[in-house]
């Protein structure tokens, strides 16, 4: 990095206030030479927009508050499926307003194969609060994941004092009082404005343009490459390599007294088995009474077929989103081994108790047709889900250093989950927000130094 002029701060823009932007914002507004400007495409966020469903412990009603998700965002899970809604987080504190909490961090080992030998610092760095589910907050399905498997767990989740805690609130909420630093909501970036091979600025949707010394992209794993390719830069590899957990869900109709009520916590435990995670839902919010989840998820895709494409140069307009989640046989192994662990759970005393019948599909059809490794993986395919983790569609070694710098250019920056190598082993908030801190720190030392 070059030395900072001492006539003038030096001019850094964040797009994106999610689980990355927000700690960047505030990690880099703590260098009194830096001027830092947040960019958020959705709604602000308040403390008392937390009184509501996105402070309560129902993430199925915070992603029904109106303008906190893309609203006409969809995805093609399967490589040759039809696309469906992808419900990832907009506004102030991004997916971190509307997720399941679950505060999980991931094998080292896989950052360390990463060359990441620099977590500890960054994970003791983190604001975000990790609170073990209270007994008496669990739900049926929890318990009877809890009794079925003994090595099930309490799920710990981003609270505190049984309340969400954002990013925005843990790490933005905090410094807003400094001179430096600047949020601007419902403001959506067109792409980055080059001068030769150097980022000057950012044009926005508006046609105006903000002046920047440094371009940090924390939009996510979809939009962050969508602003590189509308930029027109020459890296290879942008917008590919898209990952996400893919999951393959069994909806549980739920015997009388057994089902959550919409507003309660809706999942509140959780069993992780090797490359597997088993993750019940205790309720399906008001528009499925009487319902509960269990899902099965691999967490270890060796998949990396998926990608973000622009459907039109128009920043308004949505990329083109497509996973291919199970174009890897491997993968489609994984997941048919932890359907018929589900299955052996779903057969266990604890389920049997709550449980009147489990559903493959919206059409009534049973579990009882999955009779065998060809069933399972007919349906598998046809049914596959999604974790809404999008990952790696800029990653690490191929489209960024690092540091984040985007290859073969100079001052421009992406840090958020779309810089992993490989998507991490579990859900992917509190990796991002570890990202987050490592790089915030190591641009900060970088700035202290002078230019080579």
């Amino acid at each position: 990095m070059t030395p900072i002029d001492p006539t003038r701060r030096q001019a850094w823009v964040v797009v994106g206030a999610g689980s990355a932007g927000c700690v960047l914002a505030g990690r880099l507004s703590e260098h009194p030479d830096l001027s830092v400007t947040l960019l958020e495409a959705g709604p602000d966020l308040s403390c008392d927009d937390l009184d509501g469903p996105l402070g309560g412990p129902d993430f199925l009603a915070a992603l029904d508050v109106p303008g906190r998700t893309y609203p006409g965002l969809e995805a093609t899970l399967a490589t040759g499926g039809p696309p469906s809604p992808y419900r990832r987080g907009r506004g102030i504190g991004g997916s971190s307003t509307v997720n399941a909490m679950v505060a999980l961090r991931g094998d080292a080992e896989l950052y360390r194969s990463w060359g990441w030998h620099d977590t500890d610092a960054a994970w003791e760095a983190m604001a975000l609060p990790e609170d073990e589910v209270d007994p008496a907050e669990l739900g049926a399905v929890d318990r009877a994941l809890l009794a079925a498997a003994p090595d099930a767990e309490r799920a710990r989740l981003t609270r505190r004092n049984g309340r969400r805690v954002t990013s925005a609130e843990a790490s933005l909420w905090p410094v807003l009082d400094r001179d430096n630093l600047q949020v601007r909501a419902d403001t959506l970036v067109d792409r980055v404005v080059f001068d030769g091979r150097r980022a000057v600025g950012l044009r926005l949707a508006d046609g105006s343009v903000l002046p920047a010394d440094r371009v940090v992209l924390a939009a996510g794993a979809i939009h962050s490459p969508a602003i590189l390719l509308r930029s027109q830069v020459d890296t290879p590899g942008v917008g590919s390599g898209l990952q996400d957990h893919p999951s393959a869900p069994f909806t549980l109709l739920l015997g009388d007294g057994h089902a959550g009520l919409p507003g309660s916590l809706a999942v509140g435990s959780l069993l992780r088995r090797g490359p597997l995670q088993f993750l019940p839902m205790n309720h399906l919010g008001s528009d499925a009474p009487g319902f509960g989840l269990l899902m099965t998820a691999l967490m270890r895709p060796r998949g990396r077929a998926g990608t973000v494409r622009l459907a039109s140069d128009d920043p308004a307009v949505d990329p083109i989103v497509d996973f291919a989640l199970l174009d890897d046989p491997v993968d489609v192994a994984a997941l048919v081994a932890g359907v018929r662990v589900a299955l052996d759970l779903l057969a266990a005393p604890a389920f049997q108790e709550i449980v009147e019948e489990v559903y493959v599909d919206a059409f009534g059809t049973t579990a009882a047709t999955l009779r065998d490794d060809r069933s399972i993986e007919q349906w598998v395919r046809g049914a596959v889900g999604d974790y809404v983790h999008a990952s790696s569609s800029c990653a690490m070694g191929t489209v960024v250093d690092d540091d984040g710098r985007l290859i073969g250019y100079d001052g421009v920056y992406v840090c958020d989950a779309s810089v992993f190598a490989t998507i991490p082993d579990v859900n992917t908030h509190l990796p991002t927000t570890m990202l987050a801190e490592r790089s915030s720190a190591r641009w900060l030392r970088g700035i202290s130094r002078p230019s080579g």
